[in-house]
């Protein structure tokens, strides 16, 4: 069971601490908590943080002089003027207890990320089932490009190898939102930002009703003076500018107020004009990142950055530029003559896209995926769909569940995952198993996409990285 957010608000938080700046983050390796302790501590707070293990993100936190304690103990705690907690750890974290206990103010991620955000006039909240972190990029180069010097927090790095968190000086932030836990309510965005809304985290969202109802309080979140930007060609969208009290505009690749003309693809890279709402075309753009999932991000941001008054001409020079986020069909390098990407995808409609997009980037060979599920509840739920999904590759191998915060009741395994894809699947073991594998199958001229948003990745640091060539 996981933990609530807090509501405090910016206000409520503000008035909390006073004066206080002693700040400790429980679970600061994470993607987003790390991201924010780096934040605050360039804000002037005094931050420490603990989390089970060290990772890169934890490793980048001590080299900025951000004290990372491994274990949890309770008495990091006591001298502390606020405590964060991402809603990942345990309710029975000694830290989080201990400081409920004592009258210690503590703060979910989400909440203390509004607050932290407050400050901007301009703030805009990229929320979405799938695409989050990629247009948050985007959107971030683009701005960046127009001289807008934005600050952002994003859930994967900015570019290859970067940062998560981009403190600028300008009046424009943009953050991801996060619909798990009714996590992205917590927010007060200007410009709110809906690229898809479909039933990913079934452990919180029991229903489609449910999920529709979190998405429409978030599309009225920016109130009379703000705006709503969706996605034409979801299904969900007409009941979401209904619910939007401000301006609604709407972005697609063949629909919207903003969408595609003249779209081709080459070696699975898009090309094409952006349509505006007045009837005009752009000049011609041609993406780097493949695949059509990245056409509708790249139209999504356009809108985005072209109704806070980007010029378009620097929208489409930070588009064509922007090489993709960490860990979004990333590319890491040749293993036995065969390209070895990395990818984010964990739900069935991104693994569709993600081996889609490789089909179309392979010209003779085969295309490999090594998968790794995310929790057993989603493992459940989209068994069929995962299944489905994954027969796009021409051979799979199937690492073990990643638990995350669940233990394992639903009877879902890597074999009974291997099982149900058939015969082009193998569930081999654990990742140096699949490391052999991969070095035995590979062969010149195949695509290998390693996908799971767990810890898969340690295939590449830990197992493979000798053998790869560039």
């Amino acid at each position: 069971m996981s933990l609530p957010n807090t509501h405090f608000g910016p206000q409520g938080i503000a008035a909390t601490l006073g004066r206080g700046r002693r700040l400790h983050f429980i679970g600061i390796g994470g993607v987003h908590m790390s991201a924010m302790a780096s934040f605050a501590a360039e804000k002037g707070f005094t931050v420490t943080g603990s989390d089970r293990a060290a990772n890169p993100y934890t490793a980048a936190l001590e080299r900025a002089g951000i004290p990372v304690y491994y274990g949890h103990d309770a008495s990091r705690v006591v001298e502390c003027d606020g405590v964060i907690y991402t809603l990942a750890i345990s309710p029975d974290n000694p830290e989080y207890t201990t400081a409920r206990r004592l009258g210690v103010p503590v703060f979910s991620r989400a909440d203390f990320l509004s607050f932290l955000m407050a400050q901007y006039p301009c703030r805009i909240g990229v929320a979405g089932s799938h695409g989050k972190s990629t247009v948050t990029a985007m959107l971030a180069e683009i701005f960046t490009v127009a001289g807008r010097d934005p600050t952002v927090f994003c859930g994967a790095p900015l570019c290859r190898k970067g940062p998560t968190v981009q403190q600028g000086k300008g009046s424009d932030a943009i953050f991801e939102a996060c619909e798990y836990q009714d996590s992205f309510l917590c927010f007060d965005p200007t410009v709110a930002v809906i690229l898809n809304a479909e039933r990913d985290h079934v452990d919180y969202f029991q229903s489609d009703q449910a999920l529709e109802r979190s998405f429409c309080h978030f599309a009225a979140c920016p109130g009379e003076q703000g705006m709503l930007i969706c996605n034409a060609e979801d299904p969900m969208t007409p009941r979401l500018l209904q619910a939007t009290p401000g301006r609604g505009y709407t972005f697609g690749i063949e629909v919207g107020d903003y969408h595609a003309a003249e779209l081709i693809f080459a070696s699975g890279k898009g090309r094409f004009e952006v349509v505006l709402p007045n009837g005009e075309h752009t000049e011609p753009m041609g993406l780097r990142v493949p695949g059509r999932h990245n056409v509708a991000n790249a139209i999504a941001a356009f809108a985005v950055a072209h109704l806070c008054h980007v010029s378009p001409r620097a929208i489409l020079t930070a588009l064509a530029s922007f090489s993709g986020a960490g860990r979004r069909m990333e590319y890491r390098g040749m293993l036995r003559g065969a390209r070895v990407f990395d990818d984010y995808a964990h739900h069935p409609t991104e693994i569709a896209a993600t081996l889609q997009t490789a089909r179309e980037m392979v010209e003779r060979g085969r295309v490999f995926a090594v998968f790794q599920s995310h929790t057993y509840s989603r493992t459940a739920a989209f068994f069929g769909e995962i299944c489905q999904s994954l027969r796009l590759a021409d051979r799979v191998a199937i690492a073990p569940i990643y638990p995350a915060r669940e233990t394992e009741t639903l009877g879902m395994d890597a074999a009974r995952l291997a099982a149900g894809v058939g015969e082009c699947a193998i569930a081999p073991g654990d990742l140096p198993a699949i490391g052999a594998w991969l070095l035995q199958e590979l062969c010149p001229g195949d695509l290998c996409v390693v996908m799971g948003a767990g810890n898969i990745d340690r295939i590449f640091t830990e197992i493979l990285q000798k053998h790869f060539t560039l």
